[in-house]
């Protein structure tokens, strides 16, 4: 047989409230958190007992949802997957938790989370505070909603559900908690108030707190550990150091900042003077020769007329030996001469000279004869052998000249017909005899042939792009006769699509019993035919399924209430 509080401990969210678990110590410590139509939970209490929470189960039955849907989750606000699941993993999104990935019969759901602690003073007197977050989601847009709550009223005379069992909305919560709690729009003054209540820490000082949560909560912690990240998630939550102890330091620090600043105002000044001297000492060097510029070409004009001095009167010695020398040679030149002079006409003025004269003028004559008639002889023979040349050259030449004349001919038949080829029949007498009009022709004619080049290399080049783009239309051509065909395809494969379509939606609504669209069959069919076609927003028979089993619901709820109205008075009448 069990007690009151067992049963309490077996059904936490029936218990009564005068058997609720109750604060033991002075500091504040959790005594109960709760799901409220969250995940696979319509309304359930889990209890801890001195501050502690023990789940145990088989894999799968829900226990670290449980956990990732309360804390840190509770004290950080964030619905980031990276923040609220063990893992990290950003496809968990919190959506799931309330439409279950569209395993949820309705396409909105709201839901609650919450957490109770209390604490108790000296005298014995218990305070209480529940912190909760509020959660909706739709289909197709996610989280559409999020409000923070926190109360000092326990959960119990504080409800979630109201009478229908309907998650009370964000207004209804805040009427509900008006004068006793708060109901908070931003993460911001969510934490802010939590941080209050609960801790006093600051803002900063907090979120280390909640980040040192999330990092510790990781699974298995111990088999992978990072000891960067755990080192600096613990260095942010520690207290902060003593004031007095910081003003310390900071004195030191700015003692030690005046000395770095001091030195460092006098390694500027060392390098700004030797960057000032040096300068100065290009400065003091471009001085000093701009003003020794006269001195040292004066000087270097007075060291060349030096030099050109004694090359001069060095040249001037040699030349007055050479013109004593050469005076020397004149005067003995000049008496050799007289006396050469004096013995020629004795000589000439002798009776042996005058015969030996005509001797010799006799014998020279003689020679002269027969010199001349040996080149008479020599001339003769070669005026033979070059008249003997000539003939042969003369006919040489005949046969050339009439060779040069029939090549001639031939030459000129070719260029006329050249001429006419190019167009210059008309000019070619003129260019035939006039060189600088064939310049000018042929001038003429080469830059008209370069014309005529240029525009065959655009014409090649036109052929080619033509041939490029001609085969860019034949492959967009079969391309286009592909996609038409892919169309066409696509298009039969779209209508059947929409009949089978069509005929599953009106098997479906032949199907429902319990849910009751406003529009027909046929109508909901024709509708749906036309949505598939553009595919255009949301489906409107799933809408209108929707709609109608939120009527539907809602009917059943109230019918529900009533019967369990009509139930409690039919026990109430059996008692």
């Amino acid at each position: 047989m069990t007690s009151l509080n067992d049963e309490a401990w077996l059904a936490p969210a029936s218990a009564p409230a005068d058997s609720l678990p109750s604060p033991i110590t002075e500091r504040w410590q959790p005594l109960r958190l709760g799901l409220v139509d969250l995940f696979y939970y319509d309304d359930e209490q889990f209890w801890f007992h001195d501050g502690r929470l023990l789940l145990r189960g088989n894999n799968g039955t829900g226990k670290s949802k449980v956990l990732a849907l309360t804390l840190p989750f509770l004290l950080d606000g964030s619905t980031l997957p990276r923040r609220v699941e063990p893992d990290a993993d950003p496809k968990k999104r919190m959506e799931w938790n309330l439409l279950l990935g569209g395993a949820h019969p309705t396409s909105e759901r709201t839901g609650y989370t919450w957490i109770e602690f209390g604490r108790r003073d000296a005298d014995g007197t218990e305070h209480f505070a529940t912190l909760g977050i509020g959660l909706k989601a739709a289909a197709g847009r996610g989280i559409v909603k999020t409000w923070f709550f926190t109360t000092s009223r326990r959960i119990g005379d504080l409800r979630l559900l109201d009478a229908t069992r309907t998650v009370l909305t964000a207004e209804r919560l805040r009427d509900e908690l008006a004068g006793s709690g708060q109901v908070h729009s931003t993460r911001e003054a969510y934490r802010r108030a939590v941080d209050e209540t609960l801790f006093r820490l600051g803002e900063e000082r907090y979120g280390a707190l909640v980040d040192l949560l999330i990092q510790l909560r990781q699974p298995q912690l111990s088999k992978r550990p990072d000891e960067k990240a755990l080192s600096a998630a613990l260095t942010e939550a520690l207290p902060p150091l003593d004031q007095a102890v910081v003003t310390d330091v900071a004195e030191s620090f700015r003692s030690l900042e005046e000395e770095r600043s001091g030195i460092a105002a006098a390694n500027d000044t060392l390098r700004a003077a030797e960057d000032f001297l040096k300068h100065y000492r290009v400065y003091a060097t471009v001085a000093t020769r701009r003003r020794t510029t006269v001195v040292r070409v004066t000087n270097s004009t007075y060291e060349h007329a030096g030099r050109d001095l004694k090359q001069a009167e060095g040249e001037l010695v040699d030349a007055v030996d050479e013109v004593e020398r050469l005076a020397r040679m004149q005067a003995e030149a000049e008496e050799r001469q007289g006396v050469l002079q004096g013995r020629e006409q004795a000589l000439r003025a002798s009776p042996e000279m005058r015969d030996a004269d005509r001797l010799d003028q006799d014998e020279r004559a003689a020679t002269d004869k027969e010199q001349q008639a040996e080149e008479s002889a020599m001339e003769s023979a070669l005026a033979q052998t070059k008249a003997q040349k000539e003939a042969e050259a003369e006919q040489l030449a005949l046969r050339r000249h009439e060779d040069a004349s029939r090549m001639v001919e031939r030459h000129d038949a070719e260029a006329v017909r050249l001429a006419s080829q190019v167009g210059l029949a008309g000019e070619h007498p003129h260019i035939a005899t006039d060189v600088e009009a064939t310049r000018r022709a042929l001038a003429r004619r080469r830059e008209q042939i370069g014309h005529v080049r240029g525009l065959a290399e655009q014409a090649r080049a036109s052929a080619g792009r033509a041939e490029q783009q001609q085969n860019a239309l034949d492959s967009a051509e079969t391309n286009a006769a592909g996609r038409t065909e892919e169309v066409r395809a696509s298009g039969a494969e779209v209508s059947t699509a929409l009949d089978a379509y069509s005929e599953r939606i009106r098997g479906y609504l032949s199907g429902l019993t319990v849910i009751a669209p406003e529009a027909g069959p046929h109508q909901l069919v024709q509708v749906a035919e036309d949505w598939a076609r553009s595919l255009d927003g949301e489906s409107p028979v799933r809408m209108a399924i929707d709609n109608a089993a939120a009527m539907a619901l809602e009917s059943l709820s109230r019918r529900r209430a009533a019967a369990e109205q009509e139930e409690t008075r039919l026990d109430a009448q059996l008692a």
